[in-house]
């Protein structure tokens, strides 16, 4: 099982693969099978250099996730798969239901960066991850999916909230009762 912090980046990481259409890793099954729709003010598209820019109150929508951003720039291949992935805002959210009744995972930073070729994922400056009561917050967050590892800091400190599961809540209230009519009980003194 993924510890929260690891559970809430893949989560993310998913959503944002989902804008290469690669399949999302714990994202809604279906959202990378759903039509994307990108809304802006305005949009410049370079096809010499490879080079989508969005412009102004960027919504980009597919299933259930979504990416807002006052600009977002992505660079494609030649045969236009993304390759790489810039969302700036003040913040730039982004927020996707997750299967299996995980809820919803809720990300905020001033830039995102997204590199597909590399399967990493970066969130800079004031980058907050949520997914229920579970957080973490810092300058910096890296997320390389391909080697499965986090690395949180930059300036100013890390900060990370994970609360126990219900199940876990369970075996930290003490030893099971005994069932009645066993005898089995607490010795008295």
């Amino acid at each position: 099982m993924l510890c929260p912090p690891l559970r809430l980046l893949l989560a993310l990481l998913g959503g944002l693969t989902l804008l290469s259409t690669a399949p999302g890793a714990l994202a809604l099954k279906d959202d990378d099978k759903q039509p994307m729709l990108i809304e802006a003010d305005k949009v410049e598209v370079d096809e010499g250099k490879q080079i989508s820019l969005y412009l102004g109150r960027v919504q980009v929508d597919q299933g259930s996730m979504r990416l807002e951003a006052d600009q977002v720039t992505v660079h494609h291949h030649p045969d236009r798969r993304i390759r790489y992935i810039i969302a700036r805002g003040e913040p730039a959210r982004f927020k996707q239901q997750m299967d299996a009744d995980d809820g919803e995972v809720r990300a905020f930073a001033k830039r995102m960066d997204y590199d597909a070729d590399k399967d990493e994922l970066v969130l800079t400056d004031e980058a907050l991850l949520l997914q229920g009561t579970d957080r973490i917050s810092g300058n910096r967050i890296v997320y390389d999916r391909a080697r499965a590892r986090m690395l949180a800091g930059g300036d100013g400190r890390v900060q990370i909230r994970i609360t126990p599961d219900a199940q876990d809540n369970r075996s930290k209230a003490g030893p099971p009762k005994p069932a009645p009519g066993t005898g089995a009980g607490p010795a008295r003194p």
